[in-house]
């Protein structure tokens, strides 16, 4: 059975759009209800003391600590072994960034939520944290190289598969 190669082009675009993907599924929403705030729409003073804000404000912290799960979780930690192909390699770097794209996804719609059920600056905060976090995930070459530990020699072969 013939092993099939990765095309890295194809794989670099397809990496590219898992990410923006993700970007996007939250983005909108963000958009939207930020937006909305400025028509003057119904407009409610926000009270920081009221059990209701309390409440929801204590969904910062399953936004925070999916922020820290993403760099530091169990489940999106890389299972790198010495006798893995690049192929192996790349597929392990998708499948880990997919996790950490869809928690982070998640952290920015619950931000997002958090924002409509209870309009408040705190949580456009958090959003633009989860943001933040995004940029830094970015699936460049140079991360995947260096994530994936991959030798020069491995990345030249990357560009005569393409």
């Amino acid at each position: 059975m013939a092993t099939k190669t990765l095309n890295w082009k194809n794989y670099h675009h397809q990496i590219y759009q898992l990410y923006h993907g993700t970007i996007a599924l939250n983005l909108v929403p963000f958009c939207l209800f930020f937006l909305e705030w400025d028509t003057g729409f119904e407009k409610t003073i926000v009270s920081y003391s009221s059990p209701f804000f309390i409440l929801i404000a204590q969904l910062i912290w399953v936004i925070g600590y999916a922020s820290w799960y993403v760099w530091k979780g169990e489940r999106v930690s890389y299972a790198l072994d010495d006798r893995m192909t690049v192929d192996e390699k790349l597929k392990e770097f998708k499948k880990k960034n997919l996790y950490k794209y869809f928690i982070l996804a998640g952290a920015g719609m619950i931000s997002v939520l958090a924002m409509w059920i209870q309009p408040s600056f705190l949580f456009v905060l958090a959003y633009f944290g989860v943001l933040i976090q995004y940029s830094f995930l970015r699936p460049s070459e140079d991360k995947i190289v260096r994530d994936m530990g991959l030798s020069k020699a491995d990345r030249q072969k990357l560009h005569d598969t393409a």
